[in-house]
């Protein structure tokens, strides 16, 4: 998010006490006893279903929206212009639909509402609707009053897989709020200019930088969203994958792709492009970072002189999911296993973490957390992680367009979407969680364990 001036700042501040209230009359409806199956009338639904974003949005937040972008054009354009059927969406189901009220519910949304909600989980266990981390050591969800609630969720809505760099804008400028005229010709405003220049921001990029000399490609750096593909090729397990660009960040110059390895870049099936990260290539639903934020610290931003303030110096980098990537954008961390199920090392992790999470259909074990990926996995050889070339050399998904729902109750999971999450060979989703609470969110307007006696 740029900052701007007055007057747009003003704006924003009010947009952001109206988010807060709405946010907090949600909290006090969804106190409400209401049984979804029964009396799903009686619950307001006043959140709106998701949309994708105008073009001058996307192009006054960093993203090159014109004709010739990435953005507008296969492979993996954005959905309301490209692929309103395929994956995810399968039979007679369409990933998206023309909404004539969607900017006129918010001007910056364009009238295509998206259908497809990918589920998840957060990626730190923790979420505003469900757990709080154990003791802040990320190892498993403490659900303190709430033993029905055994994991986090989150649901996003897909918009666009970008894999290429050149998407981001390297320069822009648009004026706001000017005024010239008025009455008897009396009021002048020149307004303020929403800008970015060329340079070099503290990530290395060289798109374009707002003024607090960031670009959005550095933002979106900062939140991760969590990829595992399939392992396993012709019936062998592959330690890797096959890129070796993905390897060596990990392991260091000195890596080299094994033998078999498991592709990540996208296919073309039936003239459609498939996405390396579409769900039916995923063994696990997606885990997202959305909890960074400035209320609890999380951003990490420390801006003053005084060394007893910042003894580490000033942090400017933004860290607000929800404040600072407001296109919702994600950068892709693909992680996977090192060794096969049955490694007598590593099989042990693997069967203690299952135990708790689950399995995925090809033996591995449901990753929920960091402490899971870091401290369990990684840190004992058994696992690894590694994002894809930002020029497009592994021919995979880079980022994705797809802004978490800040609150997925009260209406924002409509009647007409439908649930995008990992599922076994049968068609049946792996975690069956997930798939109820988006059933108890469709038909009822809130959560599963929200509708019992007292809550």
């Amino acid at each position: 998010m740029r900052p701007q001036e007055d007057k747009v700042v003003k704006s924003l501040l009010k947009v952001a006490f109206v988010s807060i209230f709405v946010l907090a009359t949600a909290g006090l409806v969804a106190a409400q006893t209401v049984t979804p199956s029964t009396n799903v009338a009686s619950f307001p639904r006043f959140n709106p279903g998701p949309c994708d974003f105008s073009n001058q949005f996307y192009a006054d937040n960093g993203l090159d929206a014109s004709n010739g972008s990435e953005l507008n054009a296969e492979p993996d354009g954005r959905f309301g212009s490209f692929r309103q059927t395929g994956p995810p969406a399968t039979g007679s189901q369409v990933n998206w639909v023309a909404d004539s009220n969607c900017a006129t519910k918010d001007p910056t949304r364009r009238n295509f509402r998206i259908l497809a909600t990918t589920g998840g989980n957060s990626d730190d266990g923790n979420s505003p609707f469900s757990c709080a981390d154990q003791g802040g050591a990320f190892a498993t969800p403490a659900c303190a009053g709430q033993p029905s609630i055994p994991e986090t969720v989150e649901f996003i809505s897909i918009l666009a897989f970008l894999h290429n760099q050149n998407v981001f804008e390297s320069s822009y400028t648009r004026n706001v709020g000017a005024i010239n005229g008025g009455l008897d010709g009396v009021q002048q405003n020149p307004g303020e200019n929403i800008s970015l220049t060329s340079g070099t921001d503290a990530g290395g990029s060289t798109t374009g930088l707002n003024p607090r000399g960031i670009s959005m490609e550095y933002i979106v750096s900062n939140f991760e969203a969590y990829a595992s593909q399939n392992q396993f090729v012709n019936g062998q397990f592959a330690s890797g994958p096959c890129s070796l660009a993905m390897l060596q960040q990990f392991f260091g110059a000195g890596a080299t792709v094994p033998t078999p390895c498991f592709p990540v870049n996208d296919t073309f099936v039936n003239g459609q492009t498939l996405s390396n990260v579409a769900t039916p290539n995923l063994r696990q639903n997606w885990r997202f970072a959305t909890n960074r934020n400035a209320m609890d610290g999380s951003d990490n931003n420390c801006i003053s002189n005084d060394p007893t303030v910042c003894p580490n110096g000033i942090s400017d980098s933004p860290y607000g999911y929800f404040c600072d990537d407001l296109l919702g954008m994600w950068i892709i961390t693909y992680f996977w296993f090192t060794a096969p199920p049955n490694d007598p090392t590593c099989g042990s992790i693997y069967h203690n973490i299952g135990n708790a999470n689950g399995f995925t259909p090809d033996g591995f074990p449901i990753i929920l957390t960091a402490h899971e990926l870091n401290d369990e996995l990684e840190a004992n050889n058994c696992g690894a992680e590694g994002k894809e070339d930002v020029n497009g050399g592994d021919h995979g998904a880079v980022w994705l367009v797809c802004p978490a729902i800040p609150d997925p109750r009260n209406g924002a999971i409509t009647t007409d979407a439908f649930l995008d999450v990992a599922r076994n060979k049968s068609g049946n989703a792996i975690d069956t969680f997930v798939l109820n609470q988006f059933s108890c969110l469709q038909k009822g307007g809130k959560f599963c364990f929200e509708s019992g006696p007292g809550q």
